[in-house]
């Protein structure tokens, strides 16, 4: 009887002591996308990639590569005021706002204007989100860029 009262104290401390969950140290901070959204953001860099070769340059809406800066302004009933210089033959010409649509799946947003969409790409860890095309940059072909935000 006493060894049936022992073993069964060790069964009761075991189950005791495995049923305890602790919580992770490694508690990432990472926000939802659809809770960080909202709100202004501001391309502050780009990385532009031909023939081999990468150059990182930071953006401003005044520097020489301003060319690269947008805002995008997220707002509610998932519109967004897209502004950019409109460049023509290599030369910022004005600053154009124009009202699109954006729907959000995943850490992927895609703006829909009148011409395509466009999808930027968030990184919760970092908080920032970039968007990647390809095109004509000062007459080098199939030029690929990055250009990040951040709010």
């Amino acid at each position: 009887m006493e060894k049936i009262k022992y073993y069964g104290m060790i069964i009761a401390m075991l189950l005791a002591v495995l049923s305890f969950n602790s919580c992770s140290s490694d508690d990432n901070n990472e926000i939802p996308i659809d809770s960080y959204l909202k709100g202004k953001w501001y391309s502050y860099k780009a990385v532009v990639s031909a023939n081999n070769q990468s150059v990182e340059v930071e953006v401003s809406k005044t520097n020489q590569y301003s060319q690269f800066y947008y805002e995008a302004d997220f707002r509610d009933n998932n519109q967004v005021d897209m502004s950019y210089y409109n460049v023509e033959n290599n030369t910022s010409t004005r600053w154009t706002t124009e009202t699109d649509s954006y729907s959000v799946k995943g850490d992927v947003i895609t703006i829909y204007d009148s011409k395509d969409a466009i999808d930027f790409f968030y990184s919760p860890k970092e908080k920032n989100m970039y968007m990647r095309f390809a095109g004509n940059v000062d007459g080098v072909g199939w030029t690929t860029i990055f250009i990040y935000f951040r709010k």
